[in-house]
């Protein structure tokens, strides 16, 4: 079967790897400026060297780029996984066997941008791999393929995502045979469906007020490393935390601030009060002085009583002096 990718890298690399070997890959596509131009030329010296043509298709032009090429190459079935850009119903119908998109997330429950983000985020305790019929929608297209994964406690974005890309070889070898019979796609259910938007910046930074320890755990796994970790300020600076552990503390601390640092100490490192006096021990954050431990940024000058912030200091500022005003 002849068949095109469309898709970002890492992520696609896999799958062409496996098609390539069965004989399948006819040619690649990668979304223009999404890549440096060194990135570019060492992808297109690669697959050059297999005979197979990376072409790199412009947003405004592609309906007409992709058209050419499916025609060209013959081209019997389309993977995406990884495009940003709605491909029109008469493009759609070019291929015998369609467009099939490989979505990271359950479905209809998770649909839109990064669902390995919301999975994280809201600590759901599975998740699962959609391969789907596109058609003119986002995410709603006939089920091909969902394949079911458990989230390991402590995954973060780039584990589950490592795990998920790794299922790939397998996962595209049963659509193969699948796609081959019409009567192996599902409709999704309506009645369950959760659209998610691309993360916001307040959805990447920690809100101390009202964010328990073991939601902001979550959240900092989901923003690990894709967005560098998750945001928080100290002294009116922005600072990336990328991992934390709960502490088993046998009392709330009441009475303390959301924020507050209630432990700073250079071997045992950095506790954090959160919502309802649960504690964080901070174990990595990446500041101005580097990456660190939350060992080492004890000895920055860090100490118990000053406070990281879901804001910017000046922000804060200025939404007291609106309110005394």
């Amino acid at each position: 079967m002849n068949v095109l990718v469309i898709g970002s890298f890492p992520l696609c690399g896999i799958l062409c790897d496996y098609l390539l070997a069965e004989n399948h890959l006819k040619t690649v596509c990668v979304e223009k400026g999404k890549y440096t131009e060194t990135q570019l030329l060492n992808w297109e010296k690669y697959f050059k060297q297999l005979d197979i043509p990376l072409v790199v298709i412009n947003k405004e032009v592609f309906s007409d780029q992709l058209k050419e090429i499916c025609l060209k190459y013959a081209i019997e079935l389309v993977f995406v996984c990884g495009f940003s850009v709605k491909i029109p119903k008469q493009l759609l119908a070019i291929p015998k066997h369609g467009f099939l998109n490989i979505h990271f997330g359950k479905l209809p429950v998770n649909r839109g941008a990064d669902p390995i983000f919301w999975t994280l985020k809201n600590k759901e305790s599975s998740t699962a791999i959609s391969i789907f019929k596109m058609d003119t929608s986002w995410d709603t297209g006939e089920i091909l393929i969902d394949r079911s994964l458990p989230v390991i406690f402590g995954e973060t974005w780039g584990m589950l995502n490592s795990k998920m890309t790794l299922k790939l070889p397998e996962l595209v070898k049963k659509a193969l045979e699948l796609v081959l019979n019409t009567s192996n796609y599902k409709k999704q259910n309506e009645e369950l469906v959760t659209y998610n938007n691309r993360p916001s910046e307040n959805d990447l930074s920690i809100q101390w007020e009202t964010q328990t320890s073991d939601e902001i755990e979550a959240l900092i796994n989901a923003c690990n490393p894709k967005y560098q970790g998750a945001t928080t300020y100290y002294q009116g600076g922005a600072v990336k935390i990328l991992e934390v552990s709960a502490v088993d503390y046998p009392t709330p601390l009441f009475g303390r601030t959301p924020g507050e640092i209630i432990h700073a100490h250079p071997q045992e490192g950095l506790f954090v009060c959160c919502k309802y006096g649960s504690l964080v021990r901070i174990n990595i954050l990446s500041t101005d002085a580097g990456t660190l431990t939350g060992a080492k940024y004890v000895n920055i000058g860090v100490s118990v009583g000053q406070q990281f912030t879901s804001k910017p200091d000046n922000t804060l500022k200025k939404e007291i002096a609106s309110v005394l005003l």
